[in-house]
């Protein structure tokens, strides 16, 4: 009996000392480590992100997510430049990417968006001089040549115009050059045009001679056959954990655009407001 009542004693201090120690773990969960959040991102696209000779991260989009996660605490975020952050996030080496995402519908299947940040804004790039261009058919039929890198949104809508428009066809030439060698090219009649986001023109033509040239924005029907959603998003993997982390960022993005905040960095980055998405787009998520 004594060895029974001996041994009763040992299992409720074994179960004793179990949950003091269950009792730990949570408490430390509940208090203390902030769980790392991978972000990752090109770092090349000025001047929504720029990069100093250290390295380190800037422009309107890093300051916008630096916001929302010094709202986020029960997350440390660390940021990391790699040059394929999209299939980073499909393999789950990162957690959201931000690198002024725009929409599309075979992104959309991979990927949740967030609500957006950023409202694009496009503008024809051209010779000074030259009549400024209205449309996609103003384009075809004035027979003009157009230089993009291969998957971007401007060039798969003109890939799309040319496919439902074969007799009249946008020319495009495909490249890997730099977008002010590609400037330089439209300088020097090497090629027509090009269409860009505002800031970044506006950046461009600050920084470099770019005489040469003039800037159309352009309206929101164009605008609208270029990208079915003119706006940038952050990215997040399409499975049970980016959709949480997805909806905890909504729900701090919603705050910025509410309380201004996404106000005053657009006017600080940009000069203006008019980057800022209107309050309707932070109700329904678009995926």
């Amino acid at each position: 009996m004594k060895k029974y009542t001996k041994l009763l004693a040992l299992a409720a201090a074994i179960l004793s000392i179990s949950a003091l120690s269950g009792c730990a773990k949570k408490s430390d969960s509940a208090n203390g480590k902030q769980r790392t959040i991978r972000i990752a991102t090109k770092g090349t696209a000025k001047p929504y992100i720029t990069r100093d000779e250290a390295g380190n991260l800037g422009g309107y989009d890093t300051a916008v997510i630096k916001a929302v996660f010094e709202r986020l605490p029960q997350y440390k975020p660390e940021f990391i430049i790699n040059s394929d952050p999209l299939t980073g996030l499909l393999s789950g080496q990162f957690d959201v990417s931000y690198n002024n995402w725009s929409y599309n519908d075979k992104r959309s299947q991979s990927y949740f968006y967030s609500y957006p940040y950023d409202k694009i804004v496009y503008d024809f790039i051209q010779r000074k001089g030259d009549t400024p261009l209205a449309s996609f058919e103003d384009i075809a039929n004035r027979g003009y040549v157009f230089e993009s890198g291969a998957g971007f949104n401007v060039a798969n809508a003109f890939e799309k115009w040319n496919e439902e428009n074969p007799d009249k066809q946008i020319k495009i030439v495909y490249t890997e050059s730099d977008i002010l060698v590609q400037y330089q090219h439209i300088q020097d009649g090497i090629y027509d045009f090009r269409v860009d986001d505002h800031p970044m023109t506006k950046l461009y033509s600050e920084t470099y001679d770019l005489s040469g040239l003039q800037f159309t924005q352009i309206n929101d029907e164009v605008a609208s056959s270029i990208s079915k959603s003119l706006h940038s998003f952050f990215l997040f993997p399409k499975d049970e954990g980016g959709l949480k982390l997805r909806n905890e960022v909504n729900v701090v993005l919603k705050q910025l655009r509410e309380d201004g905040t996404l106000d005053k960095l657009a006017i600080e980055y940009f000069g203006s407001t008019d980057q800022v998405p209107d309050l309707e787009n932070y109700e329904t998520p678009i995926n």
